[in-house]
């Protein structure tokens, strides 16, 4: 007689496969739900829902710490979008460093022609000085 606990029931086996399926398309869903309700919102907003939900079962600080973490990551998948004034921000601090690069291309030029001028100058000072040495020889 054959032992029963050992026998394979290819039935079972389809069952537990369909229930971890299940469970994995049902995490997938909630995860997926959880991210809607921050698509579009500007980073601000979506740090202050993110804690607004967090802080009262975690507390504040965690909360804060965990929103860090979390919103630079659904910032990089383009969920949420970077705040008006960062743009402006970034903006800014791009065209105050063009505007130092050609800053110091204008120095550096500047400096250059007055190197030039005090080349020349003292080119001429010498030629004046050996043109009084002539005269008064």
């Amino acid at each position: 007689m054959e032992d029963s606990a050992k026998e394979r029931h290819p039935f079972r086996f389809l069952f537990k496969f369909l229930f971890f399926i299940g469970v994995l398309a049902a995490i997938s869903k909630v995860v997926a739900t959880q991210k809607k309700e921050f698509y579009g919102l500007t980073e601000s907003e979506a740090r202050a829902k993110f804690e607004a939900k967090l802080g009262p079962r975690i507390g504040e600080e965690k909360a804060s710490e965990i929103a860090d973490q979390v919103i630079p990551r659904l910032k990089d998948s383009g969920v949420i979008k970077p705040d008006p004034m960062e743009k402006v921000v970034n903006d800014a601090k791009e065209v105050a460093s063009d505007a130092a690069d050609d800053i110091k291309d204008a120095a550096g030029k500047a400096t250059d022609k007055m190197q030039d001028a005090a080349s020349k100058a003292g080119d001429s000072m010498k030629d004046a000085v050996g043109k009084i040495e002539e005269k008064l020889d």
